[in-house]
């Protein structure tokens, strides 16, 4: 244990340092401990090869969080602490919705190495293999395109994971399914070198072993087709059950990497495997790297192929809480389509016109233009002009697990950045959720699901650059439940593009870091236009007392938090209830840039809504009167 006042390594049982006599801290911290004077320790959540983590209740803000004290060996050497910090940096900057995300790194007075992550409710994957067993190759390739999306971020960030196994893959279930999250990404630098530190000194294997590469083993200089091989490795342990590789010692585990080809997974699983799984996987397996998918986004896009054959839809894949995977049917596209209810239903209108219904005539040829069937993929997205209403049904459902899904391309043709707002209209027996997305990316910039079964939805004045983007259209579906179909009910779509307006809030403002100056006196006009929408403004210049002040939004329980970020103080706001305003106490001596309000909806008052797009809301600082 290092001393925090002379810098004395001490033996880990010491109570004060050998050298100058200051207290020790305790090594291991306990429920109701302060580490790092703001994360008060809830309770061990596990402990690994790197350290022990915990959860953690952040002393100002009650945000929950978790955080992993590195094992003292990995902070004896300079050299080790120089690059924890470097690589803790690099990966506090991946902002994937699968990547558990890292928040602040450091070190405690006691010398402690540490890091503050995401909390993640759920269990690695590893421990859920343990318990379910081998898991049909719909479940892992639902999961392991989440996994090569993270990795691929990474990747594009400069950073080699150099350790992905399942222990470092968290499986979280939500309401819609399974997401799935990579985490210590960068840290496994700290462990390179000598491949035998992987192994125990009685001989057995800490689990690393199982999912290295040719190259790692063999000491060559790593990109990214290293974390290919491991995903690979990673995929045929859950279709098997078990590694592509093992033996009775670790030496003969590296040797098999090195020398041995796997066996195919369908020759070795207990279940039905298909050919696409034994194709996916032994090409992530190839010994060379160039045989190999040359990155991680090729394996994500060959596993949305798969689930996009077998009927799961690609839209799932937006890494955040998406429904459960494909069932494993296949569809055959162009003959399915012939027969589909809606075009059955376009034929009845047809005889209708042809038999003399000059009112279904009239009507046909005044109505806007209509979806292109099939348009559930982006390859297949319907383009739709701006301040154009497109009719549209959610109609036949692509599986037995995936209802219809519709895309529209949309395009901002212009020089300078601009607000587009996006309207859908009510399916009467759905719950509707809209998307907007770039088309190189399967995670959705912004999705409005804020209202409920038979209400539209809206995406009100969210910013976007020049460039094609696009628009999804589905059913919120409950897990277990049947999709709906409905080729009766025709809904409508619309965007169109508005004119930046200094008055209104810039989307996105939902966390400090991209908070909007506000100045003293003046209001800025919000949208809560979404489930999870925070806006975020700080005061633009110094002030002696200041009162914050939100006005009211109808239906919605609107919480106001002021932080002060130069004292790390801060209070919240919500007594009034929905459809009213909040105003905060007088906060004194704010600082410019310092003193900050964050403006959300309450989603524990059921009473009110989450989101109200239709409406906007009142935020401003105001000099607090002399008492």
């Amino acid at each position: 244990m290092r001393c925090s006042e002379c810098g004395k390594s001490n033996p880990p049982e010491s109570k004060f340092c050998g050298k100058c006599g200051t207290p020790l801290a305790s090594g291991t911290p306990k429920p109701g401990d302060i580490i790092a004077d703001r994360y008060r320790v809830v309770a061990p959540i596990g402990r690994g090869a790197m350290g022990t983590v915990y959860r953690v209740e952040h002393v100002q803000i009650s945000k929950v969080m978790a955080i992993k004290l590195l094992h003292r060996e990995l902070h004896q050497n300079p050299e080790n602490v120089a690059r924890f910090h470097r690589e803790a940096e690099s990966a506090s900057r991946l902002n994937h919705p699968n990547t558990v995300h890292v928040f602040d790194f450091g070190r405690t007075k006691s010398g402690s190495l540490y890091l503050v992550m995401e909390y993640v409710d759920g269990d690695d994957l590893a421990k859920v293999l343990d318990e379910s067993g081998p898991m049909p190759f719909g479940r892992v390739a639902y999961l392991c395109a989440q996994v090569a999306g993270s990795v691929e971020d990474a990747h594009a960030a400069g950073i080699v994971h150099r350790d992905l196994k399942p222990e470092n893959i968290v499986i979280a279930q939500g309401r819609d399914g399974e997401t799935a999250k990579v985490l210590d990404f960068g840290l496994a630098k700290l462990f390179e070198g000598n491949v035998e530190a992987q192994v125990t000194s009685s001989g057995t294997i800490v689990g690393t072993p199982y999912y290295m590469s040719p190259e790692q083993i063999q000491g060559h200089e790593l990109d990214g087709r290293s974390d290919v091989y491991a995903i690979g490795a990673i995929m045929y342990e859950c279709v098997v059950g078990e590694p592509p590789f093992d033996a009775p010692n670790p030496v003969g585990v590296l040797s098999r990497h090195l020398s041995e080809e796997p066996l195919r997974p369908s020759a070795r699983s207990p279940l039905s495997v298909p050919a696409e799984a034994d194709e996916i996987i032994l090409r992530c397996l190839e010994k060379d790297p160039d045989n190999r998918y040359q990155t991680a986004e090729e394996v994500r896009q060959a596993l949305i192929e798969y689930l996009a054959t077998v009927g799961a839809g690609d839209w799932r894949l937006s890494g955040v809480g998406q429904a459960p995977f494909g069932s494993g049917e296949r569809r055959v596209d162009k003959l399915d389509s012939i027969f589909r209810p809606k075009r059955r239903l376009g034929l009845l209108i047809l005889l209708f016109l042809l038999a003399g219904g000059g009112v279904a005539a009239w009507q046909l040829a005044t109505r806007g233009p209509s979806e292109s069937e099939p348009n559930h993929t982006m390859k297949d997205a319907t383009r739709l002009p701006e301040n154009t209403e497109m009719g549209a049904y959610l109609g036949q459902r692509l599986s037995k697990d995936a209802g219809d899904v519709d895309v529209f391309e949309i395009e901002h043709v212009g020089t300078r950045r601009r607000a587009v707002d996006v309207e859908v209209s009510s399916i009467p027996n759905m719950d509707v959720v809209v998307e907007l997305l770039v088309p190189a990316r399967e995670e959705p910039l912004i999705v409005a699901d804020s209202r409920g079964l038979g209400q539209g939805e809206r995406l009100p004045n969210v910013p976007i650059d020049p460039g094609k983007y696009l628009i999804r259209v589905r059913e919120r579906t409950v897990e277990g439940d049947l999709p709906t179909e409905n080729v009766s009910d025709e809904y409508h779509v619309r965007w169109r593009l508005l004119d930046e307006d200094d008055s209104f809030e810039r989307e996105r403002n939902d966390s400090l870091e991209l908070a909007e100056p506000l100045e003293l006196g003046a209001e800025r006009r919000g949208w809560i236009g979404w489930r999870g929408d925070v806006d975020t403004f700080c005061l633009s210049e110094d002030a002696e007392r200041v009162v914050a002040q939100v006005s009211a939004l109808a239906e919605v329980d609107l919480v106001l938090r002021v932080v002060d970020q130069r004292t790390a103080r801060s209070g919240k706001y919500d007594d009034k209830g929905a459809g009213r305003g909040e105003t905060s106490k007088t906060w004194r001596n704010a600082e410019a840039g310092k003193l900050c309000v964050e403006v959300s909806a309450d989603a524990r008052d059921e009473r009110g809504r989450v989101a109200q797009p239709d409406e906007t809301y009142g935020v401003r600082f105001i000099t607090a009167p002399e008492r």
